[in-house]
């Protein structure tokens, strides 16, 4: 976690009764809510989870708009400046940024079983489509003669990211319009977006940029240009943000529960580094090789596939061609784009028969998304004891406009690869056709409260219309 107290002066240790006068509570006792059964909070996740293991198309930078929307624009379960500051670990920690995010908001929301089961459901479906494809993939033709995707669905694939570029670009207006309201916030979201847009890359890039933004942010408040009380804003050149109220916090699990999981995460890390350098026995290997990819991989997707690749076709673990094929698969696919790795587990225990294969899916998955959301575990419950105390509030404030700047990049880097032409993309700004959707849907959901998931089912019928007019990409 970038956030390190010590450094920032801050007590390691929670305050006691007689000096909580000088910290807010996040919920004072009398506050709080009559508590809910976990019967209830389980179908809770899964009523609200549910529709998004099959609607949340465009990679991650969609996802997260499509996070933002429901569970904090419409459901309320997150403040803006939470779910920035989530974002902002989340995308600085290793793993999968979106699906740490969406385990999260359950986590807080309904508590740990309950954000197991909302990943579940958020993953598991595509994760077996997948996995199943990776056991039974041949030599797949397209309508161009080549291997790959049928064109129709990489029209209608086209239509869905230009949808998914609208909402990131609507999740990055109103998160900077909440997080970003004043000079010193503007200029750490920019900088963030325009170092994040050169570099993407670079894995340490994000997290010295949401230190980096804290810093900012504290030195601009030491020296009284920041802030003058805590956290209000009072200078004449700056605008008030009103708070808003922080909502229940159902999981309980203590910060030394938290350096427990961290501990739990270090020694499967090793266990993992052990099964790679040692074990021959190839399904040892592969949950060995993918819970190490899913250690150290930082930046997502971008980092993740040139990794794999090296991992599984450089050793001659599966063809160049197959890979490619579940990676043209992946990107047409809702859910989490980790469920790669249910494909590629699948397609390295192939040749010792479905059973093995199958197995190999499971393994493959099970590796990659374990080490961040064991991470993540960890590092919420430090994430609460300290959030409340006023140097990690406006340390917070700067680490969340580095975040807001993370969208903006994201809408950014989705518009240059939005549409499925050859291997590497094309931009939008070469298809009119798109483009215009991208301004409907942007006004439709954003000002007009049209649902999201509409405008998706509509985008994917949008995609298909240079199909059916016989226009070439």
């Amino acid at each position: 976690m970038p956030i390190l107290p010590a450094a920032l002066g801050i007590p390691t240790t929670p305050t006691s009764p007689q000096n909580q006068t000088e910290t807010t509570p996040l919920l004072p006792a009398s506050s709080l809510p009559a508590p809910r059964s976990l019967t209830s909070r389980l179908w809770e996740v899964t009523h609200d989870f549910l529709p998004l293991a099959f609607i949340t198309f465009g990679g991650p930078p969609a996802h997260i708009a499509i996070l933002h929307d429901l569970f904090v624009a419409k459901k309320r379960w997150l403040t803006e400046a939470m779910f920035a500051e989530l974002l902002g670990i989340s995308s600085a920690l290793p793993g999968p940024a979106s699906t740490q995010l969406a385990y999260t908001v359950a986590m807080i929301r309904d508590g740990i079983i309950p954000a197991i089961l909302a990943f579940l459901i958020w993953s598991v479906p595509g994760g077996i489509v997948m996995g199943t494809l990776g056991a039974v993939v041949g030599s797949w033709s397209d309508e161009d003669g080549g291997s790959g995707l049928p064109l129709w669905v990489k029209y209608a694939e086209n239509g869905l990211a230009s949808t998914a570029v609208a909402l990131v670009a609507l999740a990055a207006y109103n998160l900077a319009n909440k997080l970003c309201g004043d000079h010193v916030t503007k200029i750490i979201c920019v900088v963030a977006a325009g170092v994040t847009i050169n570099f993407t890359t670079v894995p340490w890039v994000i997290p010295a940029l949401m230190v980096a933004g804290g810093l900012v942010s504290y030195a601009a408040h030491l020296h009284g240009q920041y802030t003058r009380r805590h956290v209000h804003i009072t200078d004449s050149t700056s605008v008030a943000i009103p708070a808003e109220e922080e909502p229940e916090i159902s999981f309980s699990l203590s910060w030394k529960g938290g350096i427990a999981v961290l501990l739990v995460w270090l020694s499967l890390f090793l266990g993992a580094i052990l099964l790679r350098s040692l074990v021959e026995t190839r399904s040892w290997q592969v949950l060995g090789t993918f819970y190490y990819v899913g250690s150290i991989i930082f930046g997502g997707g971008p980092v993740v596939i040139p990794l794999l690749y090296n991992y599984i076709v450089t050793p001659g673990w599966a063809s160049s061609s197959d890979f490619l094929l579940g990676l043209a698969i992946i990107n047409a696919m809702p859910g989490p784009n980790f469920n790669f790795a249910a494909y590629c587990g699948a397609l390295i225990l192939r040749p010792y028969g479905l059973p093995l294969s199958i197995l190999g899916a499971l393994l493959a998955w099970l590796g990659i998304f374990l080490p961040g959301l064991l991470i993540k575990t960890g590092v919420l419950p430090l994430w609460r004891t300290y959030r409340g105390f006023p140097t990690a509030q406006i340390f917070f404030r700067g680490a969340n406009a580095a975040a807001v700047g993370l969208v903006f990049t994201a809408t950014y880097l989705l518009w240059e690869k939005a549409i499925a032409v050859g291997s590497e993309g094309a931009g939008l700004g070469g298809y009119p056709v798109y483009v215009a959707w991208v301004g409907l849907v942007f006004v439709g959901v954003g000002f007009l409260k049209v649902p999201a998931p509409v405008m998706i089912a509509v985008g994917a019928v949008v995609g298909l219309v240079p199909y059916w007019a016989g226009w070439d990409l």
